[in-house]
């Protein structure tokens, strides 16, 4: 009877450390960011284009994401290209963010505009943002352009020191 008693009480000490052990988790103590928030931010890297299958790489791009809401980003495009082709800044608005826990997944939206110059602007962008990676693809029609410029962008999030 002693043995089936100290065996219980061993037991019982085994489940309450593994218990213990098992609920301390670090990321019990850091705030949970809405999901807009936690892709914000800057993003410097490089972009590929194609256009009717000839592709250009475009280096050293600076995007950035700013939350408009938890979850909302507007998403500022660069500026790129040599002119007369220079593509001008573009700002997308209202772009929806959705996931957790470091991965996140930013919506298909459609956009459209005029350039300061007159030009006629209009596309498509998506993205991912997993591993403190941001991915963003658009598509996108640019003046008089008869086929669309589909464009890739990925890099990092910008540490601020």
């Amino acid at each position: 009877m002693k043995r089936t008693a100290a065996f219980f009480t061993v037991m019982m000490l085994l489940a309450g450390i593994t218990s213990v052990f098992s609920s301390c988790s670090d990321k019990d103590d850091e705030p949970s960011l809405p999901a807009a928030e936690y892709v914000a931010g800057t993003y410097t890297g490089d972009m590929t284009c194609s256009v009717m299958g000839n592709e250009s790489v475009f280096e050293d791009l600076t995007f950035n994401v700013d939350a408009t809401d938890d979850a909302t980003v507007d998403i500022t495009l660069p500026s790129f290209g040599n002119p007369p082709m220079q593509v001008p800044q573009i700002n997308v608005s209202d772009v929806k963010v959705s996931g957790s826990d470091g991965t996140y997944t930013l919506a298909t939206t459609e956009f459209s505009g005029t350039t300061d110059s007159g030009r006629a602007v209009s596309g498509t962008i998506e993205g991912s943002y997993a591993d403190q990676v941001l991915t963003i693809r658009f598509n996108l029609q640019y003046g008089a352009m008869p086929m669309p410029m589909i464009c890739t962008f990925s890099a990092p999030k910008k540490r601020h020191p």
